[in-house]
């Protein structure tokens, strides 16, 4: 009966997961219906053979874990992965985990958890295992903050390269613990894993509740963070920075998922690849407005986001323009199109890089000269849309001479040719080096395409003009150009 009400409660409180798809920022994700675990809080997902294994703590005493094949339907796994043991740093509580690949036990694993003793002091401590089951406590104490004073809470470990391991955690940056200064924070560990040295705060000014870490394609880094709308506030959106060496980070527009005080209070916070490799799905735990209980839910990245378009202009009357765009969550096989108003013409060619790059050929040899939405719709029909991304225009236009030297004595002329691609007026103006205006050659409206005319080396009094160098110079649409003619009597 409870799992129906917390259902219907998760369920109502998704009308409140906004969507939102920022512009040149990062993919946003939509909430998924239903609840995937009750009466626990997600701390760690994790690929294993044949699928996944999320780890879990239910209450403050033990971690547990379920199975997945398709990171949707859950199976609890039988038993306990980890407890409180008396006497020891984390006699009290067992808050928050992360499990990562270990080279200690080889091709194991090793977690990372934040254990309270007696005293009521935090320290992020370790235990490995061979199989991801059964795990065997390490001693020491991997780091703390403040001695311990200070509050750690979600944590996050990743692989930095292959020789350094680095930890994202939560805690209170003066070393207390007080929520309005808690902050994304990091160590980092040379050695495998064991000795660690903190690195400081990470997003000076952010405040954050819980950490996850992604690498993304091309090997930068994305961090996902939780945090209130206003300091004091219910915990009730995900944001996101991107950095290229794991410290540095740059905080990105907008906001990934969000939910509404008055709905539920987001919680844990696990963010990887879907199955389907080019998606993202966010794992999240709520706890559910009016009640005491905590499900596990989570949400995907359906819509494709479109960050460039180049060229943003290409001229009218091509069979075939390059292009490149880049974004994210391309799925294979996309189509990508340029959209004016309702009408739309779809790219002659696509070759999709990788899940973030596109590449391929369009045609402007008969669409309207405009500036137009560029837009990328996903195989599932899902679409992304940069505005004002590509413009096709008209050419420059161009004049042409034959025999732009030429003896009018013997009945030589220059044959001048404009050609424009938009009607409008032009004028065709000759003058001497020195800028003495010598005849005006056309002074009107001129239809778009080719229009020739004659010039016989005259003046329009009909005098011969002397031998030397004229400049005739053209202005229309699109069109301001001075060419060269040479008269020899």
């Amino acid at each position: 009966m409870l799992n129906r009400i917390l259902l219907r409660a998760l369920l109502g409180a998704a009308t409140g997961l906004a969507f939102v798809r920022p512009a040149c920022a990062a993919p946003s994700f939509t909430q998924e219906g239903g609840i995937l675990l009750s009466s626990v809080s997600v701390q760690s997902v994790v690929p294993i053979v044949g699928g996944f294994r999320m780890y879990l703590t239910s209450g403050p005493y033990r971690v547990v874990s379920a199975t997945s094949t398709n990171q949707v339907s859950w199976t609890y796994e039988s038993g306990v992965r980890l407890s409180t043991t008396a006497g020891s740093f984390d006699v009290s509580s067992i808050t928050a985990v992360g499990v990562t690949r270990s080279t200690d036990p080889a091709s194991g694993w090793r977690m990372y958890y934040v254990g309270i003793d007696s005293g009521g002091l935090y320290r992020v401590l370790s235990a490995t295992s061979t199989d991801g089951l059964a795990w065997g406590k390490e001693a020491g104490v991997r780091f703390s903050n403040n001695s311990g004073a200070g509050f750690i809470g979600r944590l996050a470990p990743f692989d930095a390269s292959t020789s350094l391991l680095r930890v994202y955690y939560i805690a209170d940056k003066y070393g207390a613990n007080t929520a309005a200064n808690y902050a994304v924070h990091s160590a980092s560990s040379a050695d495998g894993g064991l000795v660690f040295q903190t690195e400081g705060t990470l997003l000076s000014g952010a405040n954050a509740f819980a950490v996850g870490v992604t690498t993304l394609t091309g090997g930068n880094t994305r961090l996902y963070y939780s945090a209130p709308l206003s300091a004091g506030a219910t915990v009730t959106q995900v944001l996101s920075a991107k950095g290229t060496d794991g410290l540095a980070f740059t905080t990105e527009s907008s906001v990934r998922l969000s939910t509404t005080a008055g709905d539920s209070a987001i919680g844990g916070l696990v963010v990887l690849r879907s199955t389907e490799s080019w998606r993202w799905r966010m794992f999240t735990d709520y706890t559910v407005g009016g009640t005491t209980q905590t499900v596990v839910s989570h949400a995907l990245t359906r819509v494709p986001a479109v960050y460039s378009f180049s060229p943003n202009a290409a001229f009218k009357g091509l069979s075939s323009v390059s292009y490149a765009l880049t974004g994210e969550v391309f799925s294979p096989a996309p189509t990508v199109s340029f959209v004016l108003g309702t009408s739309t013409f779809n790219a002659t060619s696509v070759t999709r890089t990788d899940d973030t790059a596109l590449s391929g050929a369009l045609s402007t040899l008969t669409r309207s000269v405009a500036r137009y939405n560029v837009a990328v719709v996903n195989a599932d029909g899902q679409t992304g849309v940069l505005a004002n991304a590509f413009t096709i225009e008209l050419p420059p236009g161009q004049v042409s001479i034959v025999d732009n030297l030429f003896r009018p004595l013997k009945g030589g002329r220059a044959a001048i040719t404009v050609e424009i691609f938009d009607p409008g007026n032009v004028t065709m103006r000759l003058y001497t080096v020195d800028g003495g205006l010598v005849a005006t050659l056309y002074d009107g409206p001129m239809p778009a395409g080719q229009t020739t005319l004659n010039w016989d080396g005259r003046t329009p009094s009909g005098n011969v003009v002397a031998s030397g160098v004229y400049l005739l110079h053209t202005r229309g649409p699109r069109i301001d150009l001075t060419e060269r003619i040479v008269v020899i009597k």
